[in-house]
């Protein structure tokens, strides 16, 4: 093998930054954090509701993490197997079908229809398969988004990207939990009355629709490696777009990082305020400025996927189809 000569580190910015600026980047870079931010958001609740409900102990949590790891390993195997030539936007609509309907069977629970540590276990962990199905779904688009020379740091940055929206998700699970007051401790759960299970039931379906809602951003995700490569080929480049993601990502970043700081290093300080995605460090403080963020990140969800999915359709450039998330 030929030793290759050595690039300058400012020259290989700019050829990056060129590579960044074409549709094929951005447009994987932006549906990764807006689906993983809108699928991410969880029921704040049932962590509580497990441990008040099912007497859910520390074992058997132990015991659901290790099910999720294995079967995330089984779902890997089964796609690599059976489905490497599936449309992408099926895998993930098939894999959220699965997951909302796990999700529907936490009513039972809710409803005190039928309360059960393991059933509780198995539908969790069932869906599991979906997030392997949405890691796979990206990983396989970055292999054909990147240039060679590249897939490294292409492939560093759209997983950077979709990783650090994650404490956002977290941040707008919980702070729904203020439309919920009896739901924000274990002793208003554990009173269980019908007010309480309505409660949360309500909640329970705020979460699944906003799940459900990550679906409309499909449009922007290639369906295989053929479109994929045919995208990169038409060439198109636009350095608004591209500054956008990749600003976006560095915003997501940094608010991810001080989260995690602020949360692990100095959790007894700043853990407890609602805009790091705590509870709240007094009765006193206010929710507007995590009522802000949760609206402005939720804005840039559905903006940024409106503008680049459906308003080409509104401007009759584009027609619309149900094949668009297939």
């Amino acid at each position: 093998e030929e030793r290759a000569s050595k690039e300058h580190v400012s020259h290989f910015l700019q050829s990056f930054w060129r590579q960044l600026q074409r549709r094929a980047a951005w447009q994987v870079i932006l549906y990764s954090m807006i689906s993983h931010i809108t699928f991410g958001v969880v029921n704040a609740a049932k962590v509580p509701a497990n441990y008040v409900w099912l007497h859910l102990h520390t074992a058997q949590n132990q015991v659901m993490v290790l099910l999720e790891k294995l079967l995330f390993f089984i779902g890997l195997n089964i796609v690599r197997k059976y489905a490497l030539h599936v449309s992408w936007r099926k895998l993930i609509l098939f894999g959220s079908v699965v997951v909302t309907f796990f999700n529907v069977l936490y009513f039972l629970i809710v409803f005190d229809i039928f309360r059960h540590a393991w059933f509780y276990i198995f539908t969790d962990v069932s869906a599991q398969f979906m997030y392997t199905l949405n890691f796979l779904a990206s990983v396989f688009c970055m292999v054909e988004v990147a240039e060679p020379g590249y897939e490294a740091i292409t492939y560093s940055l759209i997983t950077t990207a979709s990783n650090t929206v994650s404490p956002l998700s977290s941040v707008i699970s919980y702070q729904f939990l203020a439309f919920f007051p009896a739901l924000n401790t274990q002793e208003g759960i554990a009173t269980d009355t019908d007010e309480v299970r309505w409660d949360f039931a309500m909640l329970h379906m705020l979460t699944i629709v906003i799940n459900l809602t990550s679906l409309l951003a499909l449009p922007l995700l290639p369906r295989q490696k053929k479109e994929t490569r045919e995208l990169v080929a038409r060439g198109e480049h636009s350095v608004f777009w591209g500054k956008f993601a990749l600003y976006s990502a560095m915003i997501f970043l940094a608010y991810s990082t001080m989260v995690t700081f602020a949360t692990v290093v100095l959790h007894d300080v700043y853990g407890c305020f609602k805009i790091l995605g705590g509870a709240g460090c007094s009765a006193e403080e206010s929710s507007f400025p995590a009522y802000v963020m949760v609206g402005c990140v939720l804005a840039y969800c559905y903006g940024v996927n409106f503008y680049l999915s459906y308003w080409p359709i509104v401007k009759k450039k584009k027609k619309f189809s149900w094949s668009m998330f297939l």
